[in-house]
């Protein structure tokens, strides 16, 4: 903080506000908070994966229906794979998640730089035997 307090007196300009950074895309698009495009991402995509799922199990209900009024064998061929493709979209969704906490993991673990050693005896198995029978040799 200090360094950037002398900076901007040593050049005579004002110090940019603590927590504002700006990106600014090929597009021209300018980003205020380079985590909130990751976020809005991917709350569209979630919000998509989760609209295609809900269309996706209506036209699996109405496709069901058909086939079984028309007991058609390739009625039921597409009903199954509406089925996989569903179980596809589901499995995405899923996808979605992993990929959001690995990258929402490195915020959270960087401060998490706790180790903690309880060594109570650093050495190898003969050193160790050798100590336990001196101590029985004590008592």
């Amino acid at each position: 903080m200090k360094i950037d307090e002398n900076l901007s007196e040593t050049f005579d300009i004002e110090p940019m506000p603590k927590g504002t950074q700006e990106i600014i895309t090929q597009d021209g698009e300018v980003i205020k908070e380079p985590n909130a495009r990751i976020e809005k991402d991917y709350d569209d995509s979630r919000e998509n994966l989760k609209n295609l799922l809900e269309k996706g199990q209506e036209a699996l209900l109405h496709s069901l229906e058909v086939a079984k009024q028309s007991e058609h064998p390739r009625a039921f061929e597409v009903v199954g794979n509406l089925i996989k493709q569903l179980a596809d979209v589901n499995q995405q969704l899923m996808d979605l998640h992993q990929q959001k906490q690995k990258l929402d993991a490195p915020k959270a673990s960087k401060g998490d730089k706790n180790v903690t050693n309880n060594a109570i005896f650093v050495g190898s198995t003969a050193e160790l035997n050798k100590l336990i029978h001196k101590m029985n040799k004590g008592d």
